[in-house]
């Protein structure tokens, strides 16, 4: 069993922590067949009604589990879940940075999600001081990016003077993101060939090969 934590933070909101959490999970259900567990520290609970909607058109995966936590409590979840689960992944609330650090001790890995946009950078770093001081190993991910954007140089400018680690995918603002979260699914399992398909596969690669 890889029984690995993977926190999803970010001071700033508005970046696609919720949505990135839920379509790598099913990622690492789909194509790798983990057993994985999203644990929600979010109060406005936003997962939760994604798993909801996912309940009540009995769309559950016996390999995924959903679980509520506070940011303290997640760290206690997380041991508890890495017995008998693949990957335990972390959902953070924005504004965090009082109260990060038991959910990023916990972690393995500690991504990042950050649009290109200068609000994001400034926004960063806060998370990745943390990171750092914990010890714990950081990628920061591109997300909800318009590829054709000239902030997409200024982003990866941005992360090699920060001097921490950057996926090598891009995930693209695309709109299948958002509307199959509204209808309790994701886009790896609303398509079976897409741009969307093809990023969070890739990414749910690159990062199994993090953790290894």
């Amino acid at each position: 069993m890889l029984s690995k934590v993977i926190t999803i933070a970010q001071q700033k909101g508005g970046t696609g922590k919720t949505t990135l959490a839920v379509h790598l999970a099913l990622a690492f259900v789909k194509y790798h067949n983990l057993k994985v567990v999203i644990i929600d520290t979010d109060p406005q609970g936003s997962l939760g009604k994604w798993f909801m909607v996912r309940s009540k058109k009995n769309s559950l995966n016996k390999n995924l589990t959903f679980k509520t936590a506070s940011l303290w409590g997640a760290q206690y979840e997380s041991k508890t879940f890495k017995k008998d689960h693949d990957i335990i992944i972390i959902d953070t609330p924005p504004k965090i940075e009082s109260d990060a650090r038991p959910s990023i001790e916990a972690a393995d890995l500690v991504l990042i999600p950050m649009t290109p946009s200068h609000v994001d950078f400034w926004a960063t770093e806060a998370i990745i001081e943390i990171a750092k001081k914990a010890q714990k190993k950081v990628l920061v991910q591109i997300n909800r990016a318009n590829q054709r954007s000239k902030l997409i140089n200024k982003t990866h400018e941005y992360i090699n003077s920060i001097k921490v680690s950057a996926t090598n995918i891009i995930i693209g603002n695309r709109q299948i993101y958002p509307s199959s979260m509204g209808e309790g699914k994701t886009a790896v399992e609303k398509q079976k060939k897409s741009k969307a398909v093809e990023e969070i596969k890739k990414l749910s690669e690159q990062i199994l090969l993090e953790l290894k």
